[in-house]
Formats: C-alpha cells, sequence, structure tokens
C-alpha cells in the first residue's frame, strides 16, 4: 500500500451526475453514502463518475456546488473511460461490477498494482428477465441476448483478477462463488435508530387482534418489472374472495395510468390507493412503520432490492414471489411468505388465509424486526469498509 496512514480510495459509480446552473446534482441515495464514505473511511476519497447525458428528474436528487463537496470529484464525459492517469495515486478502487463500461478496470489495476474491488447486484439470469421484458422483437431480442452472454463473460473475467467482491444480496453471492475475498451485504438505507421502535410495533399488532380489514401496502417503481401490474389484479382478486383490505401503493412509474384505469374499471377505489412518490424518510418510513400490516412485492426479477430490508426494517412482514432475492432472504429467516413466479391465486390464497390467521403476520412482523437489526446500515456499511480495508 502506497500510503499506510492516509489510504486513498476511488470510488468509480455507474449511477450519473447531472451539472446545472454551476451546481452538480447526485442521486441522494448514492450522495448519502458518499458522505458515509468519507465520514469512515481512514484516509481520502475520489469519485469519478459519468456525466448524465439528459437532465435528472427533480425527485430523490441533491444539487450541490463543486466547491463544497467534502471529496474530489472527476466527471467523466459520455464515452469517456477510466484510464491509468485517473487512477494514479489511488490505494484501492471500488468499481460497479453491473457496469460493462468498468469491467476493464481490474485489469488495468492489475497493472498498476492496486487492489480492484466490485460491487455486483445482478446475476445473468436478471439481466436476460429485464431483456426479455423490455425487448418484443425477436431478432432484437437475440442480439441482446447475445450481447449479455457476452458481457458476462467479461464480467466473470474481470471478478477472476479482482481483489474482492461485494455481493448485494445472496442471488449474486451464491452466482459468483469462485471469486476470492467475497462479501455477502443486503443495501439499505434505514439506520438503527430510524427503525421501529418496540413500543410503536406492538401498537401496530394491536390493530391485527381488531378484526379490521388488512393494511396492505407496495413502494417502488411502477413498472411491470416490479409487478406493479399485478397489484392491481391482486386487489381485484382479493375483492372477489370477500378479504376485508385496503391497499396503498406508493411510487411512480409507466403503468400509473393503467392502474388507474383498472382501478376505475373493476370499482377498486375504496379498496386502492396510488398515494404516488413520497418522501422515503418523512412519509414512507412513517406510513409502513405506523398504517402496514403486510408488503406486497411482486418483483418478476431477481435483484436484491433495498426496499426488501427497508421494509423488513418497518417490521412489515412480506409477501413476494419467490424470485432468486426473495427466497434467499426466506432462507436467512421467517420475515415472510415467498409464492410462484406470477402466481397471483397464490399470492391471494396466502392472504386470505393471514386474514384468517392474523398470529401469523404479528410473529414474523418480529422476525422481521429482528433480522433488519442485524443488518442495519450502520453495520452492514462498516462490514464494507472494513472489507476495503482488508484489502489495502
Amino acid at each position: 500500500m502506497k500510503n499506510q496512514q492516509q489510504p486513498h480510495l476511488a470510488i468509480i459509480p455507474s449511477v450519473p451526475v447531472w451539472a446545472t446552473a454551476g451546481k452538480l446534482c447526485f442521486d441522494r441515495k448514492f450522495y448519502d453514502g458518499m458522505l458515509s464514505y468519507c465520514e469512515q473511511w481512514p484516509g481520502t476519497i475520489s469519485c469519478l463518475i459519468p456525466l448524465a447525458t439528459t437532465p435528472m428528474g427533480n425527485f430523490g436528487n441533491i444539487c450541490i456546488n463543486p466547491s463544497e463537496l467534502p471529496f474530489r470529484c472527476t466527471i467523466l464525459h459520455q464515452t469517456e473511460k477510466v484510464t491509468a492517469a485517473h487512477l494514479k495515486g489511488a490505494d484501492i478502487v471500488l468499481a460497479g461490477g453491473d457496469d460493462e463500461r468498468q469491467l476493464h478496470l481490474a485489469e488495468l489495476c492489475q497493472k498498476a498494482q492496486i487492489p480492484c474491488v466490485y460491487i455486483i447486484e445482478y446475476i445473468p439470469e436478471t439481466r436476460y428477465q429485464i431483456m426479455a421484458m423490455s425487448t418484443t422483437n425477436p431478432v432484437r431480442r437475440l442480439r441482446r441476448q447475445f450481447h449479455v452472454w457476452q458481457q458476462e463473460r467479461r464480467r466473470v473475467k474481470a471478478f477472476r483478477l479482482s481483489a474482492g467482491l461485494q455481493s448485494n444480496g445472496t442471488p449474486a453471492f451464491n452466482h459468483y462463488a469462485q471469486s476470492t475475498n467475497r462479501l455477502l451485504y443486503f443495501d439499505t438505507r434505514v439506520a438503527t435508530e430510524q427503525m421501529i421502535s418496540e413500543q410503536a410495533l406492538n401498537q401496530r399488532l394491536a390493530y391485527l387482534a381488531e378484526s379490521k380489514p388488512l393494511r396492505l401496502a407496495f413502494s417502488g417503481r411502477l413498472i411491470r418489472m416490479k409487478g406493479a401490474d399485478h397489484l392491481v389484479k391482486l386487489a381485484l382478486r382479493l375483492k372477489q374472495q370477500e378479504v376485508p383490505f385496503l391497499f396503498t401503493i406508493y411510487g411512480s412509474g409507466d403503468l400509473d395510468h393503467e392502474m388507474r384505469d383498472f382501478i376505475c374499471q373493476n370499482q377498486l377505489e375504496q379498496q386502492v390507493i396510488l398515494a404516488g412518490a413520497v418522501d422515503f424518510y418523512n412519509e414512507l418510513l412513517p406510513a409502513l412503520q405506523h398504517s402496514a400490516d403486510l408488503f406486497i412485492c411482486l418483483h418478476r426479477q431477481s435483484d436484491p432490492s433495498c426496499t426488501y430490508l427497508e421494509t423488513l426494517a418497518c417490521g412489515v412482514p412480506i409477501i413476494g414471489y419467490n424470485n432468486q432475492a426473495f427466497s434467499g432472504l426466506l432462507e436467512q429467516s421467517t420475515i415472510g411468505w415467498g409464492t410462484d413466479m406470477d402466481n397471483i391465486n397464490g399470492v391471494a390464497r396466502t392472504i386470505a388465509h393471514l386474514h384468517r390467521q392474523r398470529d401469523e403476520i404479528a410473529e414474523r412482523a418480529k422476525q422481521a424486526v429482528c433480522f433488519a437489526r442485524q443488518h442495519d446500515f450502520q453495520t452492514t456499511f462498516k462490514a464494507r469498509i472494513d472489507h476495503l480495508r482488508a484489502l489495502t
């Protein structure tokens, strides 16, 4: 290591930054993560970040004057690749393994004798799932399948040359088992002090004993990959089965109008509320902690969404499709119930059963909090920092 007392960490994210009116606009979640690195890394930090080609939306961003950033920031313009010159002075590099533009970094770092650690979330299955749902033309789909296959070969080679791998979720951790110095973590933005208190959990669980309608919730992008179209279809099944419920759906996306039309056509206005996108800390967390009995997560792909751990931190058990990410969580702890992929009737039957057996909801709500406390933001982030420090 070049500087044992003040090691320099170079972070290369795949999420872009947007420049406007003399300021840099970052994704809020990414920026908060950078602040955490600055607080906990025992040296200096720089960020090599791509410039967005189109303006970023206003929701979930933060705009900062470059002179006020607590880290050095280098902007990569459009097709600009990271070179050896960019990495000069770095003692360790943290790169995005999901970003094919960064797969050359392991070889670059190896030549410069700099440890390169990748973060990985997606497995090939997830990439093929996303590609299949977004591509209807069979010829174009075949070409994209071949591209995914090619890039995966590059990814495996890069991981073989890297110094370590931080895997978000069990699917990636298990799939890339041949990589060295692996770390499993579960992404979350929720700190210990932001989790539901025992008193608040007990107050919410007391509602279950009153036999009132079950309060269902979902939060996320309203797109097919997240199963948003199945949410309203599930609501209709529950209404037909005369299961009393109130379903609040938080988020926005391409399916917003389609879902509203479905709700109107099937007279679900009294049971389903489309609440739109809300602030995560000030609105979503309090709502889940105080007004949700079950979280419905019908994700069609196996990506390790932070939704899982953030929902568990609210003491809300999850009913979801058994994609690899959710089934992997269920193997870790009994924090919910899984059903076969696209089995809306199976989800409806599970909810109908839980309406009659509400003690099962209460038990798994407690398990959810217990698991989330073992993987809160502070614990998870410290483990990742320690992993990097051990490799410098």
